[in-house]
């Protein structure tokens, strides 16, 4: 039982109404869903309209950056800068091997 008049309020606003005839009210219900449904629309509109803002400022993002891209691919990964990388990593993995070559030894 509530103490506070504030607390009686409050369950009274919240209670679950009763019809004339002490059966539970299905109008209720219905509004309640009719008002979950409308949120729910409201909240894909809202997710639709924010997803499709930051997807046109991907969108401009990726125009901005298409020539540096573009002279990525053409110039800095060209076959010599390729061949010079596979190098590097392959000799830091055979230095990798020569000091850690105790940690990788299997035992039984």
């Amino acid at each position: 039982m509530p103490e506070t008049p504030f607390d009686q309020t409050l369950e009274r606003i919240l209670a679950y109404p009763e019809g004339p005839d002490g059966a539970q009210d299905d109008g209720f219900v219905v509004d309640v869903m009719a008002g979950v449904r409308r949120e729910r629309g409201r909240r894909r509109a809202i997710l639709a309209a924010f997803g499709g803002v930051g997807a046109l400022l991907g969108l401009a993002g990726a125009i901005l950056l298409a020539d540096p891209v573009d002279a990525l691919f053409t110039e800095l990964l060209s076959g010599t800068h390729i061949m010079q990388a596979a190098l590097l990593v392959s000799g830091a993995a055979a230095f990798y091997v020569w000091m850690m070559g105790d940690d990788l030894s299997l035992e039984r």
